[in-house]
């Protein structure tokens, strides 16, 4: 959890005394001036900020700062210091659901408590989950279906394995969504209300918007709305994020093509991603472009790509490496065969991997199960609830 300070109309020598009490005891304590300042939301159930308002004796401002702050920002936690209240304004607080108040005379304990409530009510596992995202670099290479088929084989491998871990696919493509069709599972997700009111995204609604899958997969999709643009700010997808880390210990996300403002931090974001496409010239250049582009972003994830619907000689060798090899020179590679099989299973709602274990794509498939599942995902600590 990050814990910021903000000045809110109290003296600089005010904001100065509560900033001395607080640092020891919060030691990645920022100042900020504004809101707008507090780092962009996590993708990885970093759970949401916390921002000490200082007001000092200016606590008459208090229910101005509530309407033009406080309510606005529901996806931030406020911790009023000041040195009184009225019980009036301790209401007007309390209500909005993501505030409280301390005494400055409290400090820092009283403080340092709120903040304990806030990081036990709101704050990630200490182990957060493997996140890997799936980046088609075009439409109709199949990014959806690896996405789908690795999702299942790693549920296969957990119950083999007699893993408790669990598997979610989070399927962004909210205008052209397909993945529940293809499992021949409804989609659930109401894009709206996540939009409208992050902050009642809890456990229960989560349930709500949960698809599951006769293989234990859980898809998180929205029904499809062709003509509808439907983008969610990165505030409202990071509370559907946080929610959805706290069970999984996969995540899986099947990203558009299209790039939205919650691109970047989400791949940021990622232990790993899988760049698709397929092996024609300007297959090849299009997933040549694709890497370019997110490593000019810089993220720290592992990289693969899989170049999909390959075809193979009769000897077992895949045809046409010379142009993949020319391209993508360096690249780590996963090739999938093409298969009419899995067009059988798509029309049928079946996963391959499932009905058809023994398929040669099946196996080609598993490799990108074997790097999701050697990926390994972040240790936190949280210094607050550490006191």
């Amino acid at each position: 959890m990050s814990v910021y300070l903000l000045p809110a109309g109290g003296s600089p020598e005010a904001v100065e005394a509560i900033e001395r009490q607080l640092k020891p005891e919060i030691p990645g304590l920022k100042r900020i001036e504004a809101v707008d300042d507090i780092s962009k939301p996590s993708f990885n159930g970093g759970g949401r900020p916390v921002v000490i308002l200082a007001m000092g004796q200016e606590k008459h401002e208090l229910p101005g700062l509530i309407d033009r702050l406080v309510s606005r920002n529901t996806n931030v936690f406020f911790l009023v210091v000041s040195d009184d209240v009225s019980a009036k304004d301790y209401k007007q607080l309390i209500q909005c659901g993501n505030a409280d108040w301390a005494s400055e005379s409290g400090l820092p304990g009283e403080a340092l408590d709120v903040l304990r409530r806030v990081t036990a009510s709101s704050s990630p596992p200490s182990r957060r989950p493997v996140v890997v995202s799936f980046v088609p670099s075009a439409g109709g290479v199949g990014n959806s279906t690896l996405a789908i088929e690795t999702g299942v084989q790693i549920m296969k491998r957990n119950r083999r394995k007699t893993d408790t871990g669990r598997v979610a696919l989070i399927d962004l493509d909210f205008q052209t969504s397909h993945v529940c069709d293809y499992l021949d599972i409804a989609p659930k997700v109401q894009v709206e209300e996540i939009i409208e009111s992050p902050e009642r995204l809890d456990d229960q609604l989560l349930d709500v918007f949960a698809s599951r899958h006769s293989s234990n997969l859980v898809v998180f999709a929205a029904p499809r709305s062709p003509l509808q643009v439907r983008d969610l700010p990165v505030e409202a997808l990071s509370a559907l994020f946080d929610k959805v880390a706290r069970r999984f210990t996969h995540i899986l996300v099947d990203l558009p093509v299209a790039a939205y403002a919650w691109t970047a931090p989400l791949l940021a974001a990622s232990q790993g991603i899988v760049v698709t496409g397929v092996n024609t010239i300007p297959g090849l250049s299009q997933i040549a472009g694709t890497l370019a582009a997110i490593r000019a972003e810089s993220p720290s994830a592992e990289i693969r790509v899989v170049i999909n619907r390959c075809s193979f000689g009769l000897f077992g060798k895949i045809r046409q490496t010379d142009h993949v090899e020319k391209v993508l020179a360096g690249e780590k590679k996963i090739f999938v065969r093409a298969t009419s099989t899995l067009i059988d299973c798509v029309n049928a709602g079946f996963s391959m991997s499932l009905s058809y274990p023994s398929e040669k794509a099946v196996k080609d498939i598993s490799a990108i199960r074997d790097f999701c599942w050697g990926l390994k995902p972040e240790q936190r600590q949280d210094l607050v609830a550490a006191q």
